[in-house]
């Protein structure tokens, strides 16, 4: 019988990417910047160009849901303003707030150095994760697991048929 040593592989993901949230809040919160660092990829799309409407911060990989609710935590604390979009008045466009533009800046600086530490993670572990972890995502959007469990294990494609008829 295999060992099921595997099977926690999702939690090893969650463990790691919690290990870098909080390192990554830590080093934030050390160099005097307070944004939370699960808000940056928003900060870091508005940085490089500012006024967008929350579906084009969508394009960056996030959910517009995802993107809008974090624009709301933003908006909140001060590190953006928005306003009506000048292209479509239906939409707002979101602005970095002039008043946090230092914090900011420090956080981007911070972003654009944890590059290059990553960069140094992976030849340590003998592996370029963020590489993996996208070629990992395209093979099960590719593939899911379900349908490599079938194709690996015949007897699930009936039981999987009769739940899919009872509906």
């Amino acid at each position: 019988m295999t060992k099921i040593t595997e099977n926690i592989f999702g939690m090893r993901i969650r463990r790691a990417a919690e290990l870098i949230k909080e390192q990554g809040r830590e080093a934030f919160w050390r160099t005097g910047v307070a944004l939370d660092a699960k808000l940056t990829s928003v900060v870091i799309s508005l940085y490089e160009k500012d006024g967008q409407t929350s579906s084009e911060l969508a394009a960056t990989g996030l959910s517009r849901q995802l993107v809008e609710r974090r624009l709301k935590l933003l908006e909140k604390d001060g590190y953006v303003t928005s306003r009506r979009s000048d292209v479509d008045a239906r939409k707002r466009a979101y602005s970095l707030s002039p008043d946090r533009r230092e914090e900011i800046s420090r956080a981007v600086d911070t972003m654009i150095d944890f590059e290059t530490v990553y960069e140094e993670l992976w030849r340590e572990i003998g592996v370029d994760l963020g590489e993996a972890v996208l070629k990992l995502e395209q093979a099960l959007h590719a593939k899911p697991l379900l349908a490599r469990l079938c194709n690996e294990f015949p007897q699930y494609n009936n039981l999987i048929k009769v739940k899919s008829n009872a509906k």
